[in-house]
């Protein structure tokens, strides 16, 4: 029996919306199987609207603890990328940062990948699910006004996209330069030409079959390395 611990958002807590736009967890469709199949016994740190920094921050507390983990799944960077989009709305000439900048996210992330090592816990990445920009810009701007205020500010909405794909760009990069390991989860969606039929109304979230394309991907990750 293998322990791992899973540090993330809202994506490795399995959540998705339904049709009245409240968001369930569909985890344990999925988590059990992948339990049972590898021999693992996994214990789920992610949380929903969770960051980088805030996830540092409960890995710091889990490692004081000295925990018996040898693997840590890490799944950082929807949120960092994400911005304050009231914000922006409201003023779209002013200079507006993500909720963690890149070059921090990176530090945080590496910082956190060094200190797992340190301790004997093995880290392995996913980069990030892809995103529906359009989906995710009519999900955030609740008016006309917001959305003329944002896109003044984007110029063009497919940038949300672009926002994020540094983000997942920077997690496959970290690990291709340090060797670790790595599932790369977007690449299974975007080899699929109905990718955005896989992701929620909200434009983040993967819908149950996208969660299961998820599954698909940690199946044979777990498989590949067994």
């Amino acid at each position: 029996m293998r322990n791992v611990v899973i540090y993330g958002d809202s994506i490795l807590r399995g959540v998705t919306p339904d049709a009245n736009n409240r968001y369930t967890s569909v985890l344990e469709q999925f988590m059990p199987g992948l339990e049972q199949k590898h021999g693992l016994c996994i214990t789920n740190r992610a949380r929903f609207g969770c960051t980088v920094e805030k996830g540092y921050a409960l890995a710091q507390k889990d490692l004081a603890a000295q925990p018996d983990f040898a693997y840590a799944l890490i799944e950082y960077g929807g949120n960092d990328c994400d911005y304050s989009w009231q914000s922006i709305a409201r003023d779209p000439n002013a200079n507006h940062q993500p909720h963690t900048p890149l070059a921090r996210f990176v530090h945080t992330l590496e910082t956190l990948l060094n200190d797992l090592i340190k301790n004997g816990i093995q880290p392995l990445l996913m980069t990030l699910p892809p995103i529906d920009a359009q989906k995710y810009f009519s999900f955030v701007c609740k008016n006309e006004e917001d959305k003329r205020g944002v896109l003044q500010w984007l110029g063009d909405v497919q940038l949300i996209y672009h926002f994020q794909e540094m983000y997942s760009a920077a997690v496959l990069k970290l690990a291709l330069g340090k060797r670790l390991p790595l599932i790369d989860v977007r690449s299974y969606f975007l080899d699929r030409h109905d990718y955005r039929a896989l992701i929620s109304a909200d434009g983040i979230h993967p819908t149950e079959r996208g969660y299961a394309l998820i599954h698909t991907a940690f199946d044979a990750y777990l498989a590949k390395e067994a």
